[in-house]
């Protein structure tokens, strides 16, 4: 189970409470374990083919420890890759189709409770339903506008045959990952990792030179191309919407640096990020497996370590597991004594 850290984070180095179980496997790109999701719509009318699909999903094997299903129908065809992390997920089963709706997503969402209400779904038992019915049911009942109304960490695609579309969401910071291929009036490919879109044979693999200077010179600033020319990704807190008519995407969140909260003193504000900060840290702990947390002794982890410990009591099973890098031979960047008090 997971959370805090974005996409540009260095791989392996980001401080989030993790599923434990597989500390002992070899590492896969980031330290968050993800699900994966791939999905293709043909935009000139072909039928998807089911070994395309199972190509891609096959792909990103190694993120679906817990199974792998893809699902397609006329020109959209989606697959997952399933990791086990929440007590709902175990329920899951990805792809889903209810009515004129397919859905396959990366999840976890923290407001469960306030869409129960707003979705009307109180005669429910909440753990009946899972992260990717809730998101489904936003959809239905707010269309485009559901994404907003989500928080947590999620990528997500909905096919809806009634209007022949694809509705694509990323979360607020871009925690889950959503690549995509889009080729005019042809076709739209996405995947949870690039590797995933390019194992179709016919995509082109032309690296972006522009994308390596600015990697080089640690400019950030484009948050939508990659290191592949025709690869791009969805940009944290956007959505998407792919039909025969083209891609139309937009920004559904951004940081507001013009909103203030004023407070009558020091204290009043140490108290509210305290209470954020508690509640963000409590939201990655639904988890169905004893948790872990990466702990490198500087102020973040080390914080994230304490709350964690704090909140789980029996849920983490005991003792909170604490994984640490160290530096033997670079003194100046061993952290060891403060991850020792920790």
């Amino acid at each position: 189970m997971v959370a805090l850290g974005t996409e540009d984070s260095p791989p392996e180095l980001c401080g989030d409470l993790a599923d434990t179980r597989h500390a002992g496997q070899p590492a896969r790109g980031r330290c968050i374990p993800m699900s994966a999701i791939v999905g293709y719509v043909g935009l000139d009318g072909r039928l998807t083919v089911r070994e395309e699909i199972s190509r891609m999903a096959e792909a990103l094997s190694h993120r679906g420890p817990d199974g792998r299903a893809t699902w397609n129908e006329g020109i959209a065809g989606l697959g997952h890759c399933m990791l086990h992390t929440t007590p709902e997920s175990l329920r899951e089963r990805l792809p889903l189709a209810r009515g004129n709706l397919v859905i396959t997503a990366d999840a976890r969402i923290d407001n469960r409770e306030e869409l129960f209400s707003s979705l009307q779904l109180v005669r429910t038992k909440p753990e009946l339903i899972t992260d990717s019915e809730l998101i489904l049911s936003a959809y239905r009942a707010w269309g485009e506008d559901c994404a907003q109304r989500l928080l947590g960490d999620f990528a997500f695609a909905i096919w809806d045959s009634s209007k022949r579309q694809l509705f694509c969401a990323r979360d607020h910071f871009g925690v889950k990952p959503l690549y995509y291929y889009h080729q005019s009036r042809q076709r739209f490919v996405f995947a949870s990792e690039i590797k995933g879109i390019l194992c179709l044979p016919d995509i082109p693999e032309q690296i972006n030179d522009a994308k390596i200077a600015d990697y080089i010179l640690e400019t950030f600033e484009n948050n939508s191309d990659t290191f592949y020319a025709h690869v791009n990704r969805l940009p944290p807190g956007s959505m998407m919407v792919i039909s025969e008519d083209g891609v139309r995407q937009s920004t559904y969140w951004s940081l507001g640096p013009e909103r203030e909260i004023r407070m009558k003193s020091d204290a009043e504000y140490a108290e509210a990020f305290r209470s954020i900060f508690f509640d963000a840290v409590n939201c990655r702990l639904r988890s169905a497996f004893p948790l872990g947390t990466m702990l490198s002794g500087g102020l973040d982890s080390s914080s994230i370590a304490c709350v964690a410990h704090e909140l789980a009591g029996n849920r983490a099973g005991g003792n909170l597991h604490t994984f640490s890098v160290v530096f033997n031979q670079v003194k100046n960047s061993d952290e060891r004594q403060f991850i020792e008090k920790i």
